[in-house]
């Protein structure tokens, strides 16, 4: 037996869900959390001083074909910026399966949760040496079914 501890985006907690239950997985705990890792608890955000209202505003005066001045520094600045925010709201799911289930289960979690963009998340491996039902006294695997 082992235990799959995963952190993972807030917005991927549904489509994972639906995921390991297509999947067979049973057994499944979510918690919300806060955590930053390489990512630094930085996120790409709209710029507030209104950017993207002026890039709109832009592109609306080249379809008309009344072109701004370009080299006026309003008109290059970046849509995006970055902001520290220190902690990031997660979602971190505890699984515990039987050996031979992680691979796929392992496999299922980075096809679902992977971007390719920092803060993807993580997944850790944890050997397990027992697991008993509370209710009936059933331990090891007969636990988990």
């Amino acid at each position: 037996m082992k235990e799959i501890i995963a952190v993972i985006r807030t917005d991927a907690t549904e489509a994972t869900k639906a995921a390991l239950e297509s999947i067979g997985v049973k057994g499944i705990t979510f918690s919300s959390v806060i955590g930053r890792g390489r990512q630094r608890g930085t996120i790409r955000t709209p710029d507030p001083e209104g950017t993207l209202r002026r890039d709109i505003g832009v592109s609306i005066m080249k379809q008309r074909n009344i072109l701004p001045d370009t080299d006026d520094p309003r008109y290059n600045v970046p849509v995006q910026k970055e902001i520290e925010l220190g902690f990031l709201p997660k979602k971190m799911l505890t699984i515990v399966a039987d050996d031979q289930d992680i691979p796929g289960i392992v496999e299922t979690l980075i096809r679902v949760n992977r971007s390719g963009q920092k803060g993807d998340g993580k997944i850790f491996i944890c050997p397990l040496t027992e697991s008993v039902r509370i209710r009936t006294g059933e331990r090891g695997s007969r636990a988990l079914s």
